[in-house]
């Protein structure tokens, strides 16, 4: 006789062999045992957590020869018929293969005829998400009021794709993952039944690869079966599945807390070599963080087994990890994002140092802002004699003068090293260079750089003369021809852009820019030593705005 594999073998045939769905089964078993059962159900829920097997017992509870009873006697020649598949009266349709309105027509006219052997008719259709919208249609009226001898069954693992109007005629059951421990227990029981030499960490192992499935986790101790030529160890089952072992987890985060680069990449090496799945790798790594916190909350460790890291150390690797998993969708170089995180995970405590650094150096700006605010609450009026003149720190002529003469080389070899302006800057530089950063390069022109800014204060800082020389410095480690910048806000360079291209267009291969208002200005303040507005004043109002700033007498 051929094999028959271990999910198909250990099919539930019983109310009482289904395992991770009780309120499910309470519920239908009263119903039957009480002959108030619906005329149409839904099942819906993930694969392998149920919902076929738990249709085809209601269908054996219904015409089983003892029924209204709460189980099926599995002895009978109706219950015998079903479990093989020889009884007319329970239909089993396969939705994705029969999916269009010619097979629903088909089906409704042969609900009209009685069962031939059985009490009931059962139609069970499998994955009814994927019926056209025209076999829905064809199926409502049917489906809202069958024939009193008949029963549907619907089952889905995407129930959103179901109409409404179907909804709304049937019974819905909503089936959940089948919890690791069930999932132990039954493989436990197969194991001893089978005579199979398998240890505990194996069993543990292939129910979390499981996921909630028990058919995937019977299909996954079929598989493994097949390769062990000997006892079924956990190593077996992560070879087998693609995953990570704990071992092998630990020993990389451990070489990742160590920071040991050319250790970790060489591991990571060997991992890979064996055909591990980059992206499941990922998962089973954020898996064991997410053991490792929860057992910070425990006063039993769970999981003793895996490294101890500190609480911060482990929200750092999951940020990271995270990222990772949502970048290996959309990319094609997945191994070069993996060993990109890796390195990031190893220099952990590198960029939380300059992270913490630049927190401190804003709270420390903060509360010195604040401390002169209120000790300088009071302050005297301007003279009435004070005028205040501004000069423009930028000019159209300037921005004309860089446009008209782009030099896109230089502006390409210059935005492909931008990202690097922060690493590379001395640390004197480091907060010139990250508000550099946080500009956008849109022209370069004469050897001068037109850089763009949605933050004022970012803009008035770049155009400081004291200033403009760290920058230069900066930009000629790259490209040693720039001399000079000039800085825009970013909606004043969007209508200057506009100016220009619709010029350009016209045919003007020098456009010549309309005079509008670059709003960028140093203002200087003319008036009487005697009444000269206190620095702090002058301050407040360039960081907060002058019209945030009211000044009592």
């Amino acid at each position: 006789m051929s094999y028959v594999a271990l999910y198909r073998t250990y099919r539930p045939k019983k109310f009482s062999e289904v395992y991770g769905q009780k309120v499910i089964v309470k519920t239908l078993q009263n119903a039957l045992k009480h002959e108030k059962f619906a005329h149409a159900y839904l099942f819906s829920g993930p694969r392998g957590t149920g919902k076929t097997s738990i249709a085809k017992i209601v269908a054996k509870t219904l015409n089983c020869r003892e029924a209204p009873t709460d189980e099926p006697c599995g002895k009978c020649d109706i219950c015998l018929g079903i479990e093989k598949g020889d009884i007319s009266d329970v239909i089993e349709i396969d939705a994705a293969s029969n999916n269009g309105v010619d097979e629903i027509r088909d089906l409704r006219d042969k609900v009209k005829y009685a069962p031939s052997i059985a009490k009931y008719k059962v139609y069970i259709i499998d994955e009814v998400h994927m019926l056209t919208q025209a076999a829905f249609n064809a199926l409502l009226k049917t489906l809202e009021e069958p024939p009193k001898y008949v029963v549907f069954i619907l089952a889905t693992t995407e129930v959103h794709k179901v109409p409404a109007t179907i909804l709304s005629r049937c019974q819905r059951f909503d089936f959940k993952n089948i919890d690791n421990k069930d999932i132990e227990d039954n493989l436990i029981k197969i194991t001893k039944n089978e005579k199979l030499e398998i240890t505990e960490d194996a069993i543990i192992a292939i129910a979390k690869q499981s996921e909630g499935g028990m058919r995937d986790a019977l299909s996954l101790l079929d598989q493994v079966l097949s390769f062990s030529d000997s006892k079924i160890t956990e190593d077996d089952v992560y070879l087998v599945s693609g995953g990570l072992s704990r071992r092998f987890i630990n020993e990389l985060l451990l070489l990742i807390h160590n920071k040991e680069p050319q250790k970790t990449l060489n591991f990571l090496n060997e991992i890979l070599r064996d055909g591990k799945d980059i992206t499941r790798m990922v998962s089973d790594l954020i898996l064991a963080l997410r053991d490792l916190l929860l057992d910070k909350y425990l006063t039993k460790p769970n999981f003793p087994d895996l490294i101890n890291l500190n609480q911060n150390v482990i929200y750092y690797y999951l940020d990271i990890l995270n990222e990772l998993q949502q970048d290996l969708k959309y990319t094609t170089s997945k191994r070069a994002y993996l060993e990109l995180a890796i390195i990031k995970m190893i220099n952990y405590k590198q960029l939380e140092d300059n992270y913490n650094n630049q927190i401190n150096m804003i709270n420390e700006k903060i509360n010195s802002l604040e401390s002169k605010i209120n000790n300088n609450t009071v302050v005297k009026p301007q003279s009435k004699a004070s005028k205040t003149t501004k000069r423009p720190l930028v000019t159209i002529n300037e921005i004309e003068n860089i446009l008209n003469n782009g030099n896109q080389p230089i502006r390409k070899s210059l935005e492909n090293i931008w990202p690097n302006l922060v690493k590379d800057a001395k640390p004197t530089n480091k907060g010139i260079a990250e508000i550099l950063y946080e500009g956008e390069l849109v022209a370069v022109g004469n050897n001068k750089m037109l850089i763009v800014y949605d933050n004022r204060l970012n803009a008035l800082s770049l155009l400081k003369p004291s200033n403009k020389t760290r920058i230069l410095e900066i930009i000629k480690k790259y490209e040693n021809s720039i001399n000079d910048y000039t800085v825009l806000l970013k909606p004043v360079w969007l209508n200057i852009k506009d100016d220009f291209m619709n010029q350009y267009n016209e045919g003007k291969t020098k456009p010549s820019l309309k005079p509008i208002d670059l709003q960028l200005y140093e203002e200087i303040k003319e008036q009487n030593l005697k009444n000269k507005e206190p620095e702090i004043v002058s301050f407040a109002k360039e960081y907060f705005g002058e019209i945030k700033v009211k000044v009592e007498e």
